[in-house]
């Protein structure tokens, strides 16, 4: 998400708990002290060296949370606490929490009893890792001003994307430092926006006509394809130094147009215009933009190089949210202007019932919406369902969107204008056009598993998941601890057919934000057709934390 959008939600987040202050929203009270302590040392996860001047979190049955800061033996207490289980973390720059291969970031945890002392508790850290390089030109000269980006995978709704966790500008001598870099493989992205004149004929200066060059962005390891990037892996503590890139000038273009909108009003304020690459994976790398003033209505955005983009508009205006998208293609020629139409968004009536041989009418419950490919900053429309069924959704934008329903029971069937449509991708155009009507049933199945070879007196986790990519992140995973007799039951499955994975990790939870490793363990899997309604028995087979942590080290 790029600074304008975070900005947004930054405002829209404030402004909201401002007003639950304002109204006298519920305060915590501070904690009455107890007997209890705990102490320890924060230390370097790979030297064991104590870490002086650490910030220490405690977080657990007190109001407020604690801090301390770590002495010069890295040692730590807080005292005169209640009983319960608390749980600490630490930070210091230079520093990263340790993460395990799942990508999860621990925390120590601790109980204590009344007046219980607990010592030596040990909190780790992970010193930060260094890539650094230079930028030059084709002749060796010097670039300043560069952007470089350390990028990792992610996933959006399923599909990769590439997050940047750092970026450095590149100094005079064209030098870049990334610093801090958590252990992993990275990407290192370049990418010089200078403006450069190129050859012409004789023109008065500042002529429009004037052709400009820039530098062609670049993964390390050349081009614009990740899949032919070279991804460097760094280590705690770790510099890896050299990492040089060599620019090459090509065409810079100039993205120009006009912002119109359906209602004038929408034009009164600031207009926020971005321009992003057409493919997801690359847009947090490559994401520009430029604002409209008000009264002017235009928009230039330069030192563009050719490829596909998509040219997004929003602009806010007495809570309403208005905004625009389009796929442009930039070529080697100066692109004719751009005229984008913002509109606002649409209200989209709806009924929700039960089935007949379920729940006459439904119970207090609400809808909801959330983007699938509409732009990053497009508010999720929700509505609470009224007691005859009804809801009105207001300022729904056109897009595709997956539909959440705050009801027990899941969407049997779903209509979009008397079409049916799947609750997990509705194409909604502009106008959103209606009625949306929701077919809800709280028939589900209860799935019992046996896990094989379940460790004596261990632990044993279970993650339940749709075979269908599209079902997932949807309310239908399940994840569950079981007995030490590998005995697990899970309740409230909606039918379908779905993944089992078994395995003595103690949270394999996170596994769902990485399609790639679900893929990687789908033999380590066994699949379940759950029915509408009734029991259904399954045997797994186990898979133990070393080799699922073998398969998922693989894929980093």
């Amino acid at each position: 998400m790029n600074v304008m959008c975070r900005a947004l939600l930054i405002l829209l987040c404030v402004a909201a708990a401002a007003a639950q202050i304002r109204r006298g929203g519920p305060q915590r009270q501070p904690t009455a002290p107890g007997d209890a302590g705990i102490e320890g040392i924060v230390a370097d996860a790979t030297t064991h060296e104590p870490i002086k001047k650490a910030q220490v979190v405690l977080n657990g049955p007190i109001s407020p949370r604690l801090m301390a800061a770590s002495d010069a033996g890295g040692h730590f207490a807080f005292r005169d606490l209640p009983a319960g289980a608390y749980w600490l973390s630490a930070t210091k720059a230079g520093y990263n929490q340790p993460q395990s291969v799942l990508g999860v970031e621990p925390v120590s945890q601790v109980s204590v009893g009344a007046e219980e002392q607990k010592k030596g508790v040990e909190i780790d850290l992970v010193p930060g890792g260094v890539i650094s390089g230079h930028v030059v030109t084709e002749d060796g000269i010097p670039v300043s001003g560069c952007q470089i980006a350390a990028a990792q995978q992610s996933y959006e709704q399923n599909r990769p994307v590439l997050r940047n966790t750092q970026t450095a500008n590149t100094g005079d001598k064209g030098e870049y430092r990334l610093h801090n870099l958590a252990p992993g493989r990275y990407y290192v992205f370049e990418h010089c926006r200078q403006l450069l004149p190129a050859a012409h004929p004789l023109l008065p200066p500042g002529d429009p006509r004037t052709p400009h060059e820039t530098y062609q962005p670049q993964f390390y390891g050349g081009g614009l394809d990740p899949a032919a990037a070279t991804r460097l892996n760094v280590t705690a503590g770790g510099n890896l130094e050299d990492i040089d890139f060599r620019v090459t000038r090509v065409a810079s273009l100039t993205v120009s147009g006009s912002v119109t909108a359906s209602e004038p009003a929408a034009l009164t304020g600031f207009v926020n215009v971005q321009l992003m690459p057409a493919s997801l994976l690359m847009r947090d790398l490559m994401m520009t933009g430029a604002g409209v003033v008000p009264g002017g209505h235009r928009f230039q955005i330069r030192s563009v190089t050719p490829g596909s983009y998509r040219l997004v508009a929003f602009a806010m205006h007495d809570g309403r949210m208005f905004a625009a998208q389009r796929v442009i293609e930039i070529g080697t020629t100066p692109p004719d202007p751009e005229e984008i139409s913002l509109a606002g968004g649409a209200d989209l009536q709806g009924t929700v019932q039960f089935d007949a041989s379920d729940q006459p009418s439904p119970q207090i419950g609400s809808i909801a919406l959330f983007p699938l490919e509409a732009p990053l900053f497009v508010p999720q429309p929700h509505a609470e369902v009224e007691a005859d069924g009804s809801f009105t959704l207001t300022g729904v934008m056109p897009g595709h969107w997956r539909l959440n329903v705050g009801l027990a029971g899941y969407p049997k069937s779903v209509t979009l204008g008397g079409q049916p449509v799947s609750p997990y991708d509705i194409p909604i155009g502009p106008g959103a056009s209606g009625p949306l009507h929701i077919l809800m049933t709280s028939k589900m199945a209860d799935l019992q598993l046996t896990v094989e070879d379940a460790p004596a007196g261990g632990q044993v986790s279970v993650l339940v998941y749709p075979e269908d990519a599209s079902r997932r992140g949807a309310g239908l995973d399940r994840a569950s601890v079981g007995s030490s007799n590998g005995e697990i039951g899970i309740g409230d499955l909606p039918p379908g057919r779905y993944r089992v994975l078994a395995t003595d990790l103690a949270n394999p939870w996170s596994l769902l934000q990485r399609p790639d490793l679900l893929e990687a363990l789908l033999g380590h899997t066994m699949a379940v057709d759950v029915p509408e309604s009734g029991q259904v028995s399954a045997t797994v087979g186990l898979i133990p934390h070393e080799e699922l942590a073998k398969i998922v080290a693989d894929k980093q």
